[in-house]
């Protein structure tokens, strides 16, 4: 059962009022019983190779016979007793001067990782697919021709110490060495029998130098260490490699983001995630939260270019109940569109009192995040940092890590999604309550933004919230060397407000925009988008007592989005600075607050060259906000708005043949003929509002943006006396650097303006292409692009029942409370 507004009965084509029903309230559904699975293990091994993945593939499940190859080391353990003594690979805490792993926690990991080489050749064979419950923990994962049964019962219970798993691992490939390189002949990623599996423990934050008061870390920001001086330093590779795991592949002879390089590590790097609702004050303000093992943000997950990413999600959302879902954001998922992580698509959401076992390459490398991918929910916590190391064109000394940016609520998603469809155009788009930076930020208690939760109650909420707000709470901070190079590696994980980032006195050269290695250029202040990400190094003064400041600011209102209260300041402390009074720096740089543009064309180059290829078709993709027939409003796409059906997810429809698509699935799947290799979107704005649209399953090329002069308000009557905003700008053709243009996987869409944009199509699969602002995606401002569907992975065996089962039970027995687009 699903309660929703007018605006998803009439994208269906008929007109429903909202649903009266009453949440039936329920405790967790009982588990189902866990499929057996069986795995033989069997693979290739070499030091020093890397893969181009081929575009063209056969079927994911099939059984071949591979010859032994030689094994590294067959046993590697490594244990981390407290974030005081934890070292991996000899770089240091913040603290103490050493290295702790995050983990799944971001303090005091404890991990054991254990590596199955097989000398025989044997043939591997396909498992059931499965994945774990609550309480036993055991994931039968099946990705790419891949499975793998792993006992992470001591993660589960959250143990200091995780035991050695043997974890056989079956790899359906055929694979053929040739001068050091994989040539697949069957449609796979690559795991391994010599695997290494690594798995990190949970466990309360140790650390002096956490801050205490005027409230704890706890109540501001869970378990995490992030943004205060105990986050650790990052190693510049995972592992006791005494050169890089990936070779001699640089950012000049090699390319994951379009030729698709990847390079061969052999390990698996193995997550464990439980989401459940909690309170925190961010900003000094108390409101309820939904969080990744009780961290905002959620736990670092980090690996090798080349690893594998398996991450177990446990839904414990409750009073009341949702579904959940976790993407990837900017992994490419190439052979294996369906742990992109979208419920609709390759997956059903997980049910609550469920778990589900995602399984990946980290194909493409640098600094990106994970997040919920079910309604807003990932607003309301359900997000954390990606860092895949890999080369990089430019050196550094020190890797700070995350610098998190986001706008933040203090009220939860849910009302603000009810707004952001409902009728009045005054709170579209809403403005944030204030910003942070790695989760913290400072509130000024005199403005109040609410009373208590019978003012938003009017939500799904079950909450008995009164106001509550701390001053002074504790701003983040970090740790400089003087003199020392170091690597910020900077996210937009906010809601909709674009962030102008800067540091006093310090110039930052970017390296990276979103997972593109860059040619190196120096800039004040980096602005980025919902979706954005920039690595920034910056180079310290020789000045050991420096204290200054890092800011950010999200201007409120239009034209892009933000906050009512739009900066925000983290301390930088050098070494001998003392670290008990806050920075006395002022702001050395300046900016254009209204606009809502990245860097120019001319300061951004991609470090490996590419030109696009010519055989394109033209997609004209034209963006509104209308009011509907009911009079709730509407972000459409060429007139149409979206709408998921959690259900029947896309991707199962088309490998069974059904390529019939309801209207508000806005699936786009004719796209030129036989011998068309790319697409341009060609995207106007019709909206004095910015868009950062963002495409799964790619990087694109970006051929040209422009910002147009429309005025700021509506200038006549649209439909159903909705806004009439005028005509934006047009593209004319004309494209910037063609040889080798600017790469992304999410671009700024300025106000009145365009973007055009091309993709190869190389990733056969059903890609969404949608606004990253939260509210215009609750709104339907997405489309799905389906291409090439004889050329599809082919789904693994009972994959989609996984997800499909569970929650089809859930959905038929409760209220689905799914009054946006859903994704």
């Amino acid at each position: 059962m699903r309660r929703t507004l007018q605006l998803a009965a009439l994208a269906a084509g008929g007109l429903a009022a909202p649903s009266n029903e009453q949440h039936f309230r329920q405790g967790l559904l009982p588990k189902r019983d866990a499929y057996l699975s069986s795995a033989v293990t069997t693979t290739t091994n070499v030091n020093t190779i890397y893969t181009t993945i081929e575009d063209t593939v056969a079927t994911v499940y099939e059984t071949v016979d591979v010859t032994k190859t030689l094994c590294p080391s067959s046993t590697e353990t490594k244990q981390y007793a407290s974030s005081s003594d934890a070292t991996d690979g000899g770089a240091a805490p913040q603290e103490a001067g050493q290295r702790s792993s995050f983990g799944a926690s971001a303090a005091s990991p404890t991990s054991t990782t254990t590596s199955i080489c097989s000398d025989d050749a044997s043939s591997a064979t396909a498992a059931q697919y499965n994945n774990g419950s609550p309480d036993t923990h055991n994931a039968a994962v099946s990705t790419s021709g891949i499975s793998t049964l792993a006992s992470l019962s001591s993660l589960a219970t959250m143990s200091p110490t995780i035991s050695s798993a043997m974890l056989p691992t079956t790899t359906a490939v055929a694979s053929t060495m040739t001068s050091g390189v994989i040539s697949h002949t069957a449609a796979a990623n690559d795991l391994y029998t010599c695997s290494t599996t690594i798995s990190a423990a949970s466990t309360v934050p140790s650390c002096s130098m956490l801050p205490t008061a005027p409230i704890t870390n706890e109540e501001q920001v869970g378990d995490s260490v992030l943004g205060s001086l105990c986050a650790p330093y990052l190693d510049k590779w995972l592992g006791d490699y005494e050169t890089a795991p990936w070779g001699d592949l640089t950012t000049s002879n090699s390319d994951s983001t379009v030729q698709g390089d990847v390079p061969v590590t052999n390990v698996t790097r193995a997550y464990d995630f439980t989401i459940s609702r909690g309170r925190i004050s961010a900003d000094g303000v108390l409101r309820d939260v939904i969080l990744i093992n009780n961290q905002f943000p959620g736990p670092m997950i980090e690996a090798n270019w080349g690893d594998r990413i398996e991450v177990t999600v446990h839904n414990n959302i409750t009073q009341p109940q949702e579904g959940t879902s976790l993407h990837w954001h900017g992994q490419l998922q190439r052979l294996t569109p369906w742990q992109d992580g979208v419920p609709s698509i390759g997956q059903c959401p997980i049910a609550p009192g469920h778990s589900f076992t995602y399984n990946f390459l980290a194909e493409v490398h640098g600094s990106s995040w994970y997040h919920a991918h079910y309604s807003s929910q990932f607003t309301a916590g359900v997000a954390g940092p990606l860092v895949v190391h890999g080369p990089t064109s430019m050196d550094y000394d020190i890797d700070i890590g995350p610098v998190m940016l986001s706008d933040w609520y203090h009220i939860p998603y849910f009302s603000i999604v009810e707004n952001a469809v409902g009728t009045d155009l005054s709170v579209i788009p809403p403005t944030s309550d204030a910003v942070l930076i790695n989760g913290r930020g400072r509130f000024d208690c005199s403005q109040r933004s609410y009373d208590n939760a019978s003012q938003w109650l009017g939500s799904n909420l079950e909450s008995d919230l009164e106001w509550t707000c701390v001053d002074e709470a504790p701003l983040a901070a970090f740790r400089f060397q003087s003199g020392k190079v170091h690597r910020l590696r900077l996210m937009n994980h906010g809601a909709n407000g674009v962030h102008k980032f800067s540091i006093d006195n310090h110039n930052l050269t970017v390296i990276a925009t979103d997972y593109v290695p860059v040619v190196p250029y120096t800039t004040d202040v980096v602005t980025l988008g919902v979706g954005q990400r920039a690595d920034v190094l910056v180079t310290a003064l020789d000045t050991p007592e420096a204290a200054i400041w890092m800011r950010t600011s999200a201007p409120g209102g239009e034209p892009c989005g933000g906050s009512d209260n739009p900066d925000m300041k983290a301390a930088i402390y050098y070494e001998n600075a003392d670290i008990t009074v806050d920075p006395k720096s002022e702001s050395t740089h300046s900016y254009n607050a209204s606009a809502c543009l990245n860097a120019d064309f001319a300061d951004v180059t991609p470090a490996y060259a590419i030109t696009p290829s010519n055989n394109t078709y033209l997609q004209d993709l034209d963006l509104t906000l209308v009011r509907n027939e009911t009079g709730n409003f509407e972000f459409r796409v060429n007139g149409q708005v979206y709408h998921a059906n959690f259900n029947k997810p896309l991707l199962k429809n088309v490998q069974e043949g059904n390529f019939t698509f309801e209207p508000q699935w806005n699936v786009y799947d004719n796209l030129g003929g036989p011998g068309t290799t790319s697409v341009i979107l060609n995207v106007t704005n019709n909206m004095p509002l910015t868009h950062p649209f963002h495409l799964h399953g790619h990087n694109f090329y970006v051929l040209d943006v422009q910002e147009g002069s429309g005025p700021a308000q509506a200038q006549r009557p649209g439909p159903n006396n909705g806004p009439g905003f005028e005509q934006g700008l047009t593209w004319d053709g004309g494209v910037k650097n063609f040889a080798n243009p600017m790469r992304r996987d999410t671009i700024l869409l300025p106000p009145y303006g365009y973007a055009a944009i091309q993709f190869e199509l190389d990733n056969p699969g059903i890609w969404p292409f949608h606004c990253h602002v939260a509210w215009h995606l609750s709104g339907g401002q997405s489309i799905n692009i389906l291409y090439r569907p004889d050329d599809i992975p082919t789904l693994p065996e009972g994959f989609t029942e996984e997800t499909c089962k569970d929650w089809d039970y859930y959905s038929s027995q409760n209220v689905v409370d799914q009054i946006d687009a859903g994704a």
